[in-house]
């Protein structure tokens, strides 16, 4: 990863289908940036301007929705990212006061 002003950065499983693909999310200044741990696909970068909303999702257990630990990005082509996380209100926080500044805070669909 080139090195870029970190913003947030946690422990994360890209969601693909049914599997996961354990790594780290970096919220930089310009991208999210979705670094796997060894042996997994490559580095995952979601540039700012092409994403259309991000929001904050729950995990279903038996069809009901309980837990808050995912960062869905929904990008301008269609493709859905979704990102299993720790501590979703702090992410959902950093992410809306990076975007806010950015001018781009409508992209952030708040519950």
């Amino acid at each position: 990863m080139e090195q870029l002003e970190v913003v947030y950065k946690g422990l994360a499983n890209l969601k693909m289908n049914f599997k996961a693909v354990p790594g780290r999310l970096y919220l930089t200044s310009t991208n999210f940036v979705h670094k796997p741990n060894e042996y997994f696909d490559e580095e995952l970068i979601l540039p700012f301007e092409k994403i259309a909303k991000i929001r904050g999702v729950k995990t279903k257990i038996f069809g009901r929705e309980l837990i808050p630990n995912i960062i869905e990005i929904r990008m301008f082509d269609g493709i859905v990212y979704q990102f299993v996380i720790n501590k979703q209100k702090k992410w959902l926080a950093a992410i809306h006061r990076l975007f806010t500044d950015l001018q781009q805070a409508e992209k952030i669909e708040m519950k």
